[in-house]
């Protein structure tokens, strides 16, 4: 972590670091300069205004970004899109994120052994122990728990305890279960039912999200809804960050899938070549919950089949477009529904032809060491073929149109040149006495300008990350435990649940490669190749591993390696998450990655108590394998008063920018008709619960009426707003 962090970290362990730093040696103090403190007000964020969305070149790619745009925001939107009438927006509806109560809970299905082998808890409710006997089965709120209920204020937060300033008083209630979104019903893709949408997926078993009828009922993911808003400027994406920096074309994971290829014409030749994009983290992120059997698609289907099913389509053809929609305001079919060309009509206008003019039917045959592309009649189409290209260029593109920088903290600050030319000289009246007293608590005693730095609020983002050869990556320093760790910069494990239920970034991929660049790191120190190309500066770390000065990077690393080698280094990435960011916060609940606290006040609460975990600083359950903790340093008991608490979140509420919360350009929308739970009977007899649907209208660029604007809450069960 970088110099602003360690000068307001430590405080009494200043001295420690010191020593650690200089090999345990004693200098008289003359003998050190004094480092003259930086002012805490140094450490507060610059305004986003202005900021550049970092972006791949597109060149040979792309023909026209504005016809992308529009063809991203259709695909986003479009209820067509996904099996059983999803779209991407349908859980990201609201500033980004999701904020239903119905049919939101979902059990620990991302729990391990002590082996990190998966060993899914399939049960709902208090999770026994630690949760009392009499909680297992129900929620905190004593509801029965299981699929389909809606959950209430007394069902949050997730973790309870008899004093909630005390983390190791008595559990009231725990649970494993995340409050997430709702996504497709279970079956397999080439099952056709017939019902209102194209494509819905086979006969489902329900073995775990059903009516007390034993009606299946839309599955629900694992992981809470992260924002979609602001996204393009994480280095990574997802809350593991298995959305790769480099866009392969295909999928999420970048260079780790060596068979990863699309289809190009060269000349009049068709052949498969690679596709490697880098500052691409929103494409990667968009492939995935395309073909995601929790989230938008029946399990076992292709992008090529969604590109078939797409290509002649209208887009949005089920769908009101405002006829002064920022975006597609020039494409609006004259029925007000849709648009007036095609999805493959969009596609040649917006990518190349060498990526949709081949002729004839194509597969690709991935059974030998590299991919060899076959002529079959049977096959798919280039366009079909390439649609996950499409989709996740386009995507990427309209969603880097979503940044929001108008908030009253951005006037507050102001806009320096060069970011602004004229500059925007900062607005003082902008926030109150009360919001003001919030940043400082902010910046200092509450620690939450750590994690949640820079315009972005997030130490994840890739302006602080400028580039992946940046040595920012991966940090070593004291951690939670008092002891040296290293760690993937802008993932912290905070202990909001036991880290065996999840282990975040300490996962692998699909090939059994670490998600983690800190153990990409020690496997290339061991002589080992790494998937993702990245370089690691040990000068950088905040405690280096020799105390020589001036720094030499080879011996630094020369250094590591020994010890790597020796056994004598460990890392801190089991059970960390990325750090999201804070703009908007107040209206995207729930929070965390399991979508265990309704407010935010609920969430200041848990970082006043020093987190949820249980133990000693130095052995607790945030601890994996042979880490006894995983914990950031900063997850200790905080002091803060009611007042500094209030004022906090006073703070947190002026991150909202107007234009996100009203729907107003570029934030506006299309209609969507989602699922809001499900009656206990199948009037179709499809052995599927019916939907209770509910529709948002759609919205052109001067958003919503002021009464219909989301409530700027900070609370899941105060949301106002359309619905």
């Amino acid at each position: 972590m970088k110099k602003s962090r360690k000068a307001i970290r430590f405080g009494a362990l200043g001295c420690t670091i010191a020593c650690f730093s200089l090999g345990a040696v004693f200098f008289a103090q003359s003998e050190i300069p004094a480092e003259e403190p930086e002012p805490i007000e140094s450490l507060i964020p610059e305004a986003l205004t202005n900021l550049q969305a970092p972006l791949p070149d597109l060149t040979g790619i792309v023909r026209n970004k504005n016809i992308a745009i529009k063809l991203g925001k259709a695909l986003f939107w479009d209820q067509q899109v996904g099996s059983d009438g999803q779209a991407c927006a349908s859980c990201h509806f609201k500033a980004g994120a999701d904020g239903r109560v119905t049919n939101i809970l979902t059990p620990g299905l991302l729990r391990v052994d002590a082996n990190g082998n998966p060993d899914p808890d399939t049960e709902f409710g208090g999770t026994v122990p630690p949760s009392p006997a009499a909680t297992e089965g129900f929620t905190a709120g004593n509801q029965v728990a299981r699929a389909n209920i809606t959950l209430t204020p007394d069902d949050f937060p997730f973790h309870q305890l008899v004093d909630k300033d005390d983390r190791n008083s008595a559990i009231v209630y725990s649970t494993n279960d995340s409050a997430t979104s709702p996504g497709t019903f279970d079956g397999s893709f080439g099952t056709v039912i017939p019902r209102d949408l194209n494509e819905y997926c086979g006969d489902p078993e329900g073995n775990i999200f059903h009516t007390q009828s034993n009606l299946a009922t839309r599955k629900v993911e694992p992981r809470n809804t992260p924002t979609v808003i602001n996204a393009v400027f994480n280095f990574r994406n997802f809350w593991d960050g298995r959305a790769n920096n480099i866009f392969n074309g295909t999928d999420p994971f970048g260079r780790r899938n060596e068979q990863a290829r699309v289809m190009i014409l060269n000349g009049r030749t068709p052949e498969l070549a690679r596709i490697d994009l880098n500052n691409a983290s929103l494409a990667s992120q968009a492939v995935g919950p395309a073909l995601s059997d929790f989230e938008m698609s029946c399990a076992g289907r292709q992008f090529a089949d969604l590109g078939r099913r797409l290509v002649s389509l209208q887009p949005l053809a089920q769908q009101d477009i405002a006829s002064n929609d920022s975006h597609l305001s020039d494409l609006v079919h004259p029925s007000g529904k849709g648009l007036r060309a095609s999805y493959a009509q969009l596609i040649r206008m917006a990518f190349e032809p060498q990526y949709w003019a081949a002729r004839g039917n194509f597969v690709i045959d991935n059974s030998g060491s590299e991919p060899v592309l076959v002529s079959n009649s049977q096959g798919y189409t280039q366009t079909e073929i390439n649609f996950s290209l499409f989709w996740g260029i386009a995507i990427m593109l309209y969603e880097a149109e979503l940044i929001s920088d108008d908030t009253a903290f951005d006037r507050f600050r102001g806009c320096h040149e060069p970011s602004c030319s004229p500059a925007i000289e900062p607005d003082e009246s902008a926030l109150s006495e009360q919001e003001k007293q919030g940043l400082m608590v902010f910046i200092d005693k509450g620690k939450c300008v750590n994690c949640h730095k820079g315009p972005e609020f997030t130490s994840a983002a890739i302006h602080l990350q400028a580039e992946n050869q940046e040595e920012g990556l991966v940090e070593r320093m004291i951690m939670g435990d008092n002891q040296v760790a290293l760690y993937d910069n802008g993932f912290y494990n905070i202990g909001v649940r036991p880290t065996k239920e999840d282990l975040g970034v300490g996962a692998v991929d699909p090939w059994g490669n670490p998600l983690s660049f800190t153990r990409q790191y020690f496997d290339i120190l061991l002589g080992n190749n790494a998937p993702d190309p990245f370089d690691v500066d040990p000068c950088t770390f905040e405690v280096p591993v020799l105390s020589d000065l001036p720094c030499d990077s080879a011996q630094q690393t020369n250094a590591l390696r020994d010890r790597v080698i020796a056994g004598l280094e460990r890392d801190a990435v089991d059970g960390a998450f990325k750090t999201p960011g804070l703009r908007n916060i107040a209206l995207t609940a729930p929070y965390f990655h399991n979508g265990g606290a309704a407010t935010l006040e609920q969430v200041v609460e848990f970082y006043n108590r020093g987190g949820n975990r249980r133990g000693s600083e130095s052995n607790n359950n945030s601890g994996f394998g042979d880490n006894a903790s995983n914990l950031d340093p900063d997850i200790r008991p905080l002091g803060l008063t009611a007042q500094e608490q209030a004022d906090l979140v006073a703070f947190l509420k002026v991150l909202t920018d107007e234009r996100v919360r009203c729907a107003q350009a570029p934030f506006d929308h299309p209609s969507l008709t989602v699922s809001n739970g499900h009656l206990d009977q199948d009037s179709n007899n499809d052995n599927r619960a019916d939907d209770i649907l509910i529709t948002l209208p759609a919205v052109g660029a001067s958003g919503l009426p002021f009464s219909q604007c989301w409530a700027n809450s900070g609370d899941l069960f105060n949301q106002g707003g359309p619905l």
